[in-house]
């Protein structure tokens, strides 16, 4: 059975060069619902993606990704105690409906200075605002 990781932020292929991402089968643009916040690292932002909240629920863009023998210990790792990662149903994948990948969900409380992204598409809102991504696990 075939793995789908589904990236809306800072591992999306473009943002940053992540070592711990080889391995990862080639991506697709990909979908799902939910509010999308920025979340403040000192100069950089992160994104965090929560699935129900109504209020700011928009599309969220991204990238479905077969995960092929990409290290999943190390990318768990990277995302850290305030990420879970979690099965949704992607769109866009195949273009005929919902997929099931996993993708890291924030289950932290926001924290002060967090934005919510209403269009739902972190890269865009890192162009629109000249905001830097977080490039480094240091960053953090």
């Amino acid at each position: 059975m075939t793995f789908h990781l589904f990236f809306y932020g800072v591992l999306r292929v473009g943002v940053a060069d992540w070592p711990f991402l080889e391995g990862l089968g080639l991506g697709s643009p990909a979908s799902t619902t939910g509010a999308l916040y920025a979340i403040p690292a000192g100069p950089h932002w992160y994104p965090a993606l929560i699935p129900t909240q109504a209020r700011y629920s928009s599309i969220v863009h991204g990238t479905i990704h077969e995960a092929g023998s990409v290290d999943l210990a190390a990318i768990d790792a990277f995302e850290g105690a305030d990420y879970e990662r979690q099965e949704l149903a992607i769109d866009g994948w195949d273009g005929f409906g919902d997929t099931r990948a996993e993708a890291y969900i924030w289950t932290a409380e926001l924290p002060e200075g967090a934005l919510p992204i209403a269009h739902g598409d972190f890269v865009q809102w890192l162009e629109e605002t000249g905001n830097k991504p977080l490039s480094e696990v240091s960053d953090r």
